[in-house]
């Protein structure tokens, strides 16, 4: 009898285990529901709670950071030390620090193994596209990850200036620093109000 009453319990507990959720003491399911909404309404992001409209569900575009400002006033610091070398400056007038950035490449002060430098470059040629084009630098969040872009006041044209020239130049691909910025420069211009009459 002894041997039946420890055999008897274990066999409940295995049962037990291969219950459906319907099963299980009310108490348990209303800790459960409790638990299932906390994660719904605190566990997820902003954006599944409808603070963004559904368009915008797997992108996000934040202001910079004051971390993110910091950052890109150290890059800007990195090229002018770089501009001063060759006995320049930049001076946010395309025509004369295009001309700067691609002597720093030429010279190779910047190598094509160093994203970090060659993204400060492309920090350096947002800031003429931005001038140029009446854009601000934002944070811009997606499935792929976070970015520091250019966009045109509230609207869907943004430009993505800081890997410009990392990725040609990563690639082996050493486009003139130029053509880069007119080819983006016109073809950002097509997208903005009022392109047809310009």
């Amino acid at each position: 009898m002894s041997n039946f009453a420890i055999w008897q319990p274990a066999s409940f507990m295995i049962a037990q285990l291969s219950i459906s959720i319907h099963s299980i003491q009310p108490a348990a399911r209303l800790c459960l529901s409790a638990l299932t909404l906390f994660l719904l309404f605190l566990g997820t992001p902003a954006w599944a709670q409808g603070s963004f409209s559904p368009e915008t569900v797997d992108r996000r575009i934040e202001p910079l950071s004051a971390i993110d400002q910091q950052f890109m006033a150290a890059q800007r610091a990195d090229v002018e030390a770089w501009a001063n070398r060759l006995g320049a400056q930049l001076t946010g007038q395309p025509d004369r620090d295009l001309v700067t950035l691609q002597r720093i490449l030429d010279r190779g002060l910047v190598t094509a193994d160093d994203s970090l430098q060659l993204q400060a470059l492309g920090v350096v040629l947002g800031d003429l596209f931005a001038a140029e084009l009446n854009m601000d630098w934002v944070v811009y969040r997606d499935r792929a990850g976070r970015s520091r872009a250019l966009r045109y006041r509230e609207s869907e044209t943004f430009l993505f200036p800081v890997t410009m020239i990392s990725r040609r130049w990563e690639a082996g691909h050493e486009r003139a620093v130029e053509d880069i910025y007119q080819s983006n420069l016109e073809r950002t211009l097509a997208k903005l109000p009022g392109a047809n009459w310009r």
